[in-house]
């Protein structure tokens, strides 16, 4: 598509007679750019300016006006009906060119996100501390080769010998992934933190996390990976999965991916066998374990660069929304009480994202400096 057919259809989405074959054409072309990860080019970047703000605030109007017709009750979810989905797809396709939402397939940490402007701020970035098993600490950030810690490959530990340990720690507003000796990927959410040995033993690979931790293990039949996170242990071979571990939740909850994962309870001994798309749920105050079925593509969203929300409530949305934005909350009534579902950009301002959120007409939100208040 050339710079004359992008204003052609873009002036047309504008003035709102926008054709649904003109529609696929904008989306399919968005599409296309996103495959190619080249982004916005020389011809379009002109237009660009003119029609951001008109589009995504078509977007969000759109959205209020199909939010569910139910005034009275006390929980909302602004999930589009499929019929309004299917007529606003090109228009939600076009304001995710705008907002440069990634794909899923693509690499998040590699992202580079716009600057905050005045009374907002501006998303999570590439940054953790390493802690080094004599106490010494060393600054990580973007800065680097993909951004990312690699441990050196070392012959695993001699019997007697004991392990020294290394501590990497995201802060809020951090991500950061390393790869360990034996060559399994981790990856970190903000506020986490991740505990291993410099050299694994001959028996096993072990690990200690806090916080949201997504890992994709190195295959060894000799040596099982164990990762302790609270009173919940694992035990696997070769595997992807994520463990939510954040002491502010009320569960522990370990997702998988691809393989199997032995879930243990400490306290009890309840133990679980997963199979792909099935996710453990620990409740930190009684300790019962729950399996259950989820939508794996939610539970890594933050690792690929989403929030992705499904029928979740206003308390459980703005932690997350505090850990990545490094920002406090407060609620101006103890007595809100509001789902969302949807998929949002973790790469834009905040401000966009509570736009969004606000989409809804239900609640609303007001930034003082590191701090967001909602109403």
């Amino acid at each position: 598509m050339d710079r004359k057919e992008f204003e052609h259809l873009a002036a047309r989405f504008l003035k709102g007679n926008l054709s649904t074959e003109e529609g696929r054409r904008l989306a399919e072309h968005y599409d296309a750019l996103q495959e190619k990860e080249r982004g916005w080019n020389e011809n379009t970047m002109g237009v660009k300016d003119e029609v951001q703000h008109a589009i995504y605030g078509k977007v969000l109007q759109e959205i209020a006006r199909h939010r569910a017709p139910d005034q009275e009750r006390k929980s909302r979810n602004i999930f589009l009906s499929w019929q309004a989905a299917a007529i606003f797809t090109a228009i939600v396709s076009a304001a995710a060119l705008f907002f440069y939402i990634q794909s899923p397939a693509e690499k998040p940490l590699k992202r580079t996100a716009r600057p905050a402007l005045a009374h907002d701020v501006g998303p999570g970035g590439n940054k953790a501390v390493l802690t080094l098993a004599d106490g010494s600490q060393v600054t990580l950030d973007s800065a680097g080769p993909e951004s990312v810690y690699h441990m050196k490959a070392v012959a695993p530990l001699a019997a007697d010998e004991q392990p020294a340990y290394n501590t990497i720690s995201t802060p809020l507003g951090g991500q950061y992934q390393l790869v360990l000796a034996d060559g399994s990927k981790v990856w970190l959410n903000a506020g986490s933190s991740i505990r291993f040995p410099i050299a694994f033993g001959q028996t096993e690979r072990s690990v200690a996390i806090k916080g949201e931790v997504y890992f994709e293990i190195a295959k060894d039949k000799k040596r099982p990976f164990k990762v302790q996170s609270g009173r919940q242990q694992l035990e696997v071979l070769g595997t992807h999965f994520n463990v939510n571990a954040y002491d502010d939740e009320a569960e522990i909850k370990t997702t998988l991916l691809e393989g199997s994962v032995k879930v243990r309870e400490g306290a009890h001994g309840q133990t679980a066998m997963l199979k792909p798309g099935q996710q453990a749920r620990l409740s930190g105050s009684t300790g019962q374990m729950d399996v259950v079925k989820v939508d794996i593509e939610e539970a890594v969203s933050w690792k690929n660069g989403y929030f992705i929300f499904d029928n979740e409530e206003i308390h459980s949305v703005m932690r997350k929304i505090s850990r990545w934005y490094g920002v406090e909350v407060v609620y101006a009534n103890a007595q809100i009480s509001e789902n969302f579902g949807g998929t949002i950009s973790k790469f834009e301002n905040v401000s966009q994202v509570l736009k969004i959120l606000e989409a809804t007409g239900t609640i609303h939100f007001k930034i003082e400096g590191r701090k967001i208040i909602v109403m």
